[in-house]
């Protein structure tokens, strides 16, 4: 099955299923901590998941990771956006699936039951290995060698004619090499749009998480989310750090 990201969208497509990551309902409970107040992102984020899947006409949902965000304990915002948002994509969908990342500890207490919970070591669906990134994959996961996965928020750090700076969300099309063999991988870019991320052409060593940092990385095609092809990671990497 040809896994394919949805341009111009935070997604990919999978045959009939529809796959996100990084959400991080309750980050604006952090950020208001901190002193930043904006009004919550769940009603958008919810809206825009729903007017994804009714246009492409998904029979699945799959969230590869941090639906929620603040740990070790959930806010009142998770307690409450992240059973609506469940119960408002399954009157869409036949499926909702969660890969659970770093952030979702304890979310099954809340949870609608009707979400197929899988294990932080990944799940197979269909021919394809999902997981987050922040933990080991399962070798049934490795097997499949058609891999997506999320957790570093990837981003490309560019750099105008007038030598503006801007960071833009991006996708990453792996080729790697393991003790069995070869495979090919999608790294996601997060669907929360508040988020920051990681510059992969800047920082030094942009990958975490064990698969990443363990495995033969032997191919990297960088990604706009509109499409756009930029070219080889280790190739936008610049001769000065920005």
């Amino acid at each position: 099955m040809d896994i394919e990201p949805i341009w111009n969208e935070r997604a990919l497509r999978a045959g009939n299923t529809i796959v996100i990551a990084d959400l991080h309902f309750g980050y604006e409970r952090e950020l208001e901590e901190k002193g930043i107040n904006l009004p919550s992102q769940s009603e958008k984020m919810i809206t825009s998941v729903k007017r994804l899947l009714r246009k492409k006409e998904a029979k699945r949902l799959i969230i590869n990771g941090d639906l929620k965000h603040n740990i070790p304990k959930a806010s009142w915002q998770e307690y409450r956006d992240v059973p609506k948002a469940v119960d408002e994509w399954l009157k869409i969908v036949e499926e909702v699936h969660l890969v659970p990342g770093n952030h979702d500890g304890g979310i099954q207490k809340y949870l609608p039951n009707e979400v197929i919970f899988h294990g932080s070591e990944g799940a197979v669906i269909e021919d394809v290995g999902y997981f987050h990134g922040h933990a080991i994959p399962s070798e049934e996961v490795i097997s499949t060698e058609k891999l997506v996965l999320a957790h570093i928020h990837p981003m490309i750090a560019l750099v105008d004619s007038f030598k503006n700076k801007m960071k833009n969300e991006c996708w990453i099309r792996l080729k790697y090499h393991h003790e069995n063999g070869k495979g090919e991988g999608v790294l996601m870019p997060h669907f929360n749009q508040l988020l920051g991320g990681t510059s992969v052409n800047v920082t030094e060593d942009p990958y975490i998480g064990p698969f990443l940092k363990n495995e033969k990385i032997l191919e990297e095609k960088v990604y706009l989310l509109d499409g756009t092809y930029l070219g080889e990671r280790e190739d936008l990497i610049p001769d000065q750090g920005l």
